[in-house]
């Protein structure tokens, strides 16, 4: 019994003396991160030394300025005046010396006006052999212009011929007729004659073929010459 109670006790002593410590937690330790930046040193290069020149630089020359060269204008020899053996074209050396008539619009009669002649004068073997006639129609019905002559002897103009037909006028088909009339177109027992007076009449033909009205003769306003006046 003695034995039972003495191992009791020693247990319990056992159990009370030998108290364990508590161990106390450690605190975690608080690591501060530091964020170093590195920069990284800039290489600085030294600068190229520049080459000193063994040679002075050449002098560039200053050009003087060129002469500017005026282009040669070569003149066309003048065209002689016409003779009486070449052709007359009306675009000759001397036109300027024609004198162009311009005929009354009263002579018209309200069926052509604007009548002209660029020539008061022709000729036979000299200069100019032809002039141009135009003329406007003013009459509404009026389609064609037909054309007659007669010829009076100079200087008397006591003789005179018939009134010859030469035909119809050419037109632009707005109105405007024109021919060209030469000398040779005058009939040759009146062509020989050394000084004459060419006189004009012009008719005004509809769209039928009728004669809507003749214009009056248009008298003694172009001279005509057998050979240079």
């Amino acid at each position: 019994m003695r034995k039972i109670l003495f191992i009791s006790l020693a247990l319990m002593l056992a159990a009370c003396g030998v108290v364990q410590p508590v161990q106390q937690e450690q605190p975690t330790p608080i690591i501060a991160t530091v964020l170093v930046t590195v920069i990284a040193p800039t290489e600085v290069v030294p600068p190229t030394a520049v080459p000193l020149p063994t040679q002075a630089p050449t002098e560039i020359p200053t050009l003087a300025p060129t002469e500017t060269l005026v282009p040669t204008v070569v003149t066309q020899p003048t065209a002689q005046a016409a003779n009486p053996s070449s052709s007359s074209t009306g675009s000759s050396t001397g036109s300027s010396d024609l004198t162009p008539v311009y005929v009354d619009n009263v002579l018209g009669k309200g069926v052509f006006a604007d009548i002209t002649f660029s020539s008061d004068r022709i000729t036979l073997n000299c200069y100019p052999r032809e002039f141009e006639i135009t003329m406007r129609a003013v009459h509404p019905d009026v389609t064609r212009a037909e054309m007659f002559y007669r010829v009076l002897e100079a200087p008397g103009l006591f003789r005179y011929s018939d009134w010859y037909l030469i035909g119809n006028l050419s037109s632009d088909g707005k109105g405007t007729f024109y021919t060209t009339f030469k000398a040779t177109d005058i009939k040759d027992d009146w062509r020989v004659l050394d000084q004459a007076m060419i006189e004009f009449q012009f008719a005004g033909i509809n769209k039928g073929g009728g004669v809507v009205d003749r214009t009056q003769k248009i008298e003694r306003l172009v001279s005509y010459y057998k050979n240079c006046p």
